[in-house]
């Protein structure tokens, strides 16, 4: 009786030869799909900085001030030059507010003028002379909640704000009357107002 030719069984060894060769193919394959190009390019000193608003009037003494003013009276015209430090375009305004401790309301009863100078026909440049299209011409120094003389400080664009450049100025003039016909009981009155600049950007605030 024939026997059936059985396939000879594969070595462990040649097994283990096999599993290696596998491995190895494996880890061929990884390294070469890693194997990609890059590059890289870069952008820099992307600087960004803020503009500043600032606004000056130079000032260091009052404005207006009259001692001992009698009917009729006026003092000014006087020159304030208006001016622009920061770096944006600026729009502002103007607030007086006014105190009157001894109750008598001087404040209410004087005759506030403000104009610009550039607005003045004739007359030396640079000098405040005659009133010409004030910004403010009324029976009112200021208040004791504040009186907006120039424009609005409100945020936005108002009638009557005043606008410079950046690095500009203007020059202002005030003038203060005590009218012929102030009765007898303004008598011995005082008061003092303060005159506030506000200023804000003009970019991007309508």
């Amino acid at each position: 009786m024939e026997h059936a030719l059985l396939s000879p069984r594969p070595s462990r060894r040649l097994w283990q030869s096999g599993v290696s060769f596998a491995l190895a193919v494996a880890t061929l394959t990884i390294a070469v799909t890693g194997a990609i190009f890059t590059d890289t390019d870069s952008r820099g000193g992307n600087t960004l900085s803020t503009g500043t608003v600032d606004i000056s009037t130079g000032a260091t003494t009052a404005i207006v001030s009259f001692s001992n003013m009698a009917p009729g009276d006026t003092t000014g015209p006087k020159t304030l030059t208006v001016s622009n430090n920061g770096t944006l375009q600026l729009r502002y305004a103007i607030t007086s507010t006014a105190t009157n401790a001894d109750g008598k309301n001087l404040a209410g009863e004087l005759d506030l003028t403000v104009w610009a100078e550039s607005a003045e026909v004739g007359g030396t440049v640079g000098t405040c002379e005659t009133p010409t299209s004030p910004l403010y011409n009324a029976l009112a120094l200021g208040t004791t909640t504040g009186t907006n003389i120039v424009g609005d400080p409100t945020q936005g664009a108002h009638t009557g704000d005043r606008t410079l450049n950046a690095s500009a100025s203007e020059k202002l003039c005030f003038k203060v009357d005590l009218p012929l016909l102030t009765s007898n009981l303004f008598q011995g009155a005082s008061t003092t107002a303060t005159f506030d600049f506000k200023a804000e950007q003009m970019a991007n605030n309508a």
